[in-house]
């Protein structure tokens, strides 16, 4: 029969080789809850969305191979995202930073009013109604942002609102990273 010590032993073994895996899967160097891009999942442009006088072009995978991309997944009716979204503006407007937006739960229409209120800081938008993307960044909960490489590898995610503060502590690390080529 266990005793006491066998128990505490056990658990004392067990929950740093787990909080190792979760941090490995977390990271990327287990593939275990690694986001990537969709391989086929291209979604087509948000009509009504505008950015710097032109329609927004969909997100395509393609895109992510261009440059180190920072993907945020929103919905105009979140109050989070929409708390970020000053944030967002300002990221937008940094040189060679590339802002995609993925809009998931939520419809073209209401997502294309709320930008016109509140500004458009994505060069890149797309409506995820089939939960495509979703399902290949291993995504949970809005807002998240996810940082790619160049080569399209995913470098880092950041969930929740993004302030000034996460910016500068989490998002430019990581940034700096990518463009590094380190994952």
């Amino acid at each position: 029969m266990p005793t006491r010590r066998m128990i505490l032993g056990g658990a004392a073994l067990t929950v740093p080789i787990l909080g190792g895996v979760f941090l490995a899967a977390e990271t990327g160097r287990l593939d275990l809850l690694t986001p990537h891009l969709p391989e086929a999942a291209d979604l087509p442009p948000v009509p009504g969305v505008t950015w710097q006088g032109s329609p927004v072009p969909g997100l395509a995978r393609a895109g992510f191979f261009e440059g180190v991309s920072v993907l945020n997944v929103w919905a105009s009716w979140c109050p989070y995202c929409r708390s970020e979204h000053a944030e967002l503006m300002r990221l937008s407007a940094r040189p060679g930073l590339r802002l995609f937006g993925l809009l998931t739960d939520d419809s073209e229409a209401a997502a294309a009013r709320y930008l016109a209120e509140a500004g458009n800081p994505y060069a890149r938008l797309g409506l995820d109604s089939r939960r495509l993307w979703q399902r290949a960044l291993k995504h949970r909960g809005i807002p998240q942002t996810y940082i790619f490489r160049a080569d399209g590898v995913f470098a880092g995610k950041i969930a929740g609102e993004l302030t000034p503060s996460r910016v500068a502590e989490r998002l430019d690390p990581l940034l700096v990273r990518a463009a590094a080529g380190a994952a």
